[in-house]
């Protein structure tokens, strides 16, 4: 281990140029224009993978979709198998103008490294990617490892899902690394307890036949906007009470634990939540506090809207269609499949006469929940406390990894959710940056948990 951390701390500009050079590639799997791109980064990662000795290919699971990159090295008989998780499609970097420096151009400022997909997800795959590297240089591993990086994970693709229920006997394991959170906004290094569910839908309305004139058809004919905007209104209170029936009903509490230390926590928690949003005040239930909303209590939002004429200058129509992107987040015990069910039954009794309603499934993922009470959760607890000199909180994870009830269920091996982007590292937004620290920072503390895994068995 030590040999491993000298040769991380000598070679820390080479690792940064390492994960510039895969910041470069515009892997957004969003965007079918991309799609060489996307393969682009999953053979440049084979690659790495195949430098270090692993055996490394990129595997097709469906037609339409991109490969998963499966590295495995099993060199190690008779210690753990560990399973690490990441992906290499990143968002769309919209909107361009309001970037500082190019999205895909990264560069560092203030000793924060600028660029989309430097925190999600390749500042954290590649903080694991050169942990290995390091430790092979220094000796070998220490345990036996298995890469598993998707190209899907901001679509909610299908791909790794199906490869690990079809391929589980082939995958089996004894921890699963899911490295694709980060620290708090009291900057302390996380362990998640549950990721939060998601269903994606749009709603499609439609009035007449084809766009009609406002002047010659205004007060006669429905307007699919108009009725689109009731709907959305009545979906949510201004209490931000979801009104979907039965949308609370089998929703999880915290426990006394949980809600004491989101107690002590929750002044930082809500300073540092306006802080980072640029806002002047948060929403939301007023009976819950703001990190409790933000991890254990279920959502509704509206993720876009269009129809009609969107363009400069003046049109006076009245749209044939309209169509609105919405999504929820699910906690424990919340089934997706009966959400949607009634969602779907509940805009219908919304909707205004003349305009019909229909409900498109886009992706849907539950929430999951997972144990702390094990030895790599331990293992890397101990490798934060050592690398960054500080504990590390439990939290709820707000946000959603379609993949995590996919290794749950299929692979049955205790799940590690935890990370290393910075809270405010704004993914998802323009200018996403990454503390440089963090990277280095990370890269010893994954040396220091690979280690420890190995010593203590999973």
């Amino acid at each position: 281990m030590e040999d491993a951390l000298a040769r991380a701390r000598r070679s820390r500009e080479a690792d940064l140029a390492d994960l510039m050079a895969e910041l470069r590639i515009p892997s957004v799997s969003t965007l079918p224009e991309r799609r060489g791109d996307c393969i682009a980064n999953a053979e440049w990662l084979k690659a790495r993978f195949a430098k270090l000795g692993f055996e490394a290919r990129l595997v097709a699971v469906i037609d339409d979709g991109l490969p998963v990159v499966v590295a495995e090295w099993n060199g190690a008989p008779g210690k753990p198998h560990l399973t690490i998780y990441g992906h290499y499609d990143v968002q769309p970097p919209d909107p361009l103008e309001l970037w500082s420096s190019p999205p895909f151009e990264p560069e560092v400022r203030d000793r924060q490294l600028y660029a989309r997909g430097c925190a999600d997800n390749k500042g954290n795959h590649m903080t694991a990617v050169k942990a290995v590297e390091h430790l092979v240089e220094a000796g070998g591993l220490p345990v036996n490892v298995r890469f598993l990086i998707e190209g899907e994970e901001e679509i909610s693709g299908r791909s790794l899902p199906r490869y690990l229920r079809e391929n589980a006997k082939q995958l089996d394991t004894d921890a699963v690394l899911v490295w694709d959170s980060g620290f708090d906004e009291a900057g302390r290094p996380t362990l998640a307890t549950a990721l939060r569910g998601l269903i994606y839908l749009e709603l499609h309305a439609r009035g007449t036949a084809v766009d009609v004139h406002s002047g010659l058809f205004g007060g006669v004919v429905p307007n699919p906007i108009n009725t689109l905007a009731r709907i959305i209104g009545e979906l949510k209170g201004r209490d931000g009470h979801v009104t979907i029936p039965g949308f609370y009903d089998k929703v999880r509490p915290p426990s006394r634990a949980e809600l004491e230390a989101w107690r002590q926590f929750e002044p930082k928690f809500a300073a540092e939540a306006m802080r980072m949003s640029g806002t002047r005040v948060l929403e939301g239930e007023p009976d819950y506090m703001a990190v409790e909303r933000a991890g254990s209590r279920p959502t509704l939002d509206v993720n876009g809207i269009l129809g009609g004429f969107v363009g400069e200058g003046q049109k006076t129509v009245i749209p044939a269609t309209a169509f609105a992107k919405i999504s929820t987040r699910l906690v424990p015990d919340q089934d997706w499949k009966t959400i949607l069910e009634s969602f779907e039954a509940y805009v219908q009794t919304l909707t205004t006469p003349g305009v019909e309603l229909r409900v498109d499934l886009l992706s849907a993922a539950p929430p999951v929940t997972c144990s702390v009470d094990h030895p790599a959760a331990t293992a890397l607890t101990d490798a934060f406390r050592e690398a960054f000199g500080k504990e590390t909180a439990l939290i709820r994870m707000g946000g959603s990894i379609p993949v995590a009830v996919d290794f749950q269920e299929a692979l049955g091996a205790p799940l590690v959710i935890s990370g290393i982007e910075q809270a405010d590292a704004a993914i998802h937004s323009p200018n996403e940056h990454l503390v440089v620290d963090q990277y280095h920072i990370g890269i010893e503390a994954l040396i220091r948990f690979i280690c420890k895994l190995g010593e203590r068995g999973a």
